[in-house]
């Protein structure tokens, strides 16, 4: 059954409107397809149409690829409200979806596929980011290393249209962190990934992941050519 995403509860209340509010709307209601690597595809390819599916193998596949994460979670959010039970780790997702549904989600051919350099250094910086955001997360106290792995994959969701070469009027930062905010909401991602989208673009003193995605940052490189 398709269920709309109505309101986020668990004490996440929805974004006010700015100027990409309209632009998110549109983004999320569209749903354009996301680039996947190729190598992604063909892993999961082998793995989905196995008799016996492996979760774990096909859940690092998939993590390990922005697009192919976004794309889980996007149709999963479009699927059900955060009220109607939504899955938030992506085991649950995909679970959620079975291996038909997923298969037809990362490996269909879109709009997309056409694998550009630009993105593919994009891709591989939020992945070293993020498992440096997760191995910060098993040294502190009070933090879920899936969640912070999955929030340092998706820190500044804003600025992915545009390395993407989608049509957006975003021209700063702050307007990055809007859209940022917008996307996460729009497309019913998990409430870390919302909350912080929310902490960067409201810039408060104390925030929860902070000072984790800064020190991941710090100590992520960008991939040389």
């Amino acid at each position: 059954m398709h269920h709309e995403p109505k309101s986020r509860d668990r004490g996440v209340t929805a974004p006010p409107r700015y100027s990409v509010d309209a632009y998110a709307q549109s983004v999320a209601d569209i749903l354009p397809g996301l680039p996947i690597l190729t190598t992604t595809r063909l892993q999961l390819e082998l793995l989905l149409n196995d008799p016996v599916v492996d979760l774990k193998a096909v859940t690092e596949v998939i993590l390990a690829d922005v697009g192919a994460t976004l794309q889980i979670l996007r149709t999963v959010g479009r699927e059900f409200s955060a009220t109607d039970g939504r899955p938030d780790r992506i085991e649950d997702c995909i679970v959620s979806l079975s291996a038909a549904r997923c298969h037809q989600v990362v490996c269909a051919p879109n709009d997309s596929d056409s694998e550009s350099e630009t993105y593919a250094e994009e891709w591989q910086f939020r992945r070293m980011r993020a498992e440096h955001a997760r191995e910060l997360a098993r040294q502190s106290e009070g933090f879920s290393p899936e969640e912070a792995y999955l929030v340092g994959l998706l820190h500044r969701l804003g600025t992915i249209p545009q390395i993407l070469g989608w049509n957006i009027n975003t021209s700063t930062s702050d307007e990055d962190d809007a859209l940022g905010v917008m996307l996460a909401f729009h497309w019913n991602l998990p409430d870390c990934v919302l909350s912080a989208s929310k902490e960067r673009h409201e810039d408060a003193e104390t925030t929860k992941w902070r000072e984790i995605l800064d020190r991941a940052d710090q100590l992520t490189q960008r991939p040389t050519p």
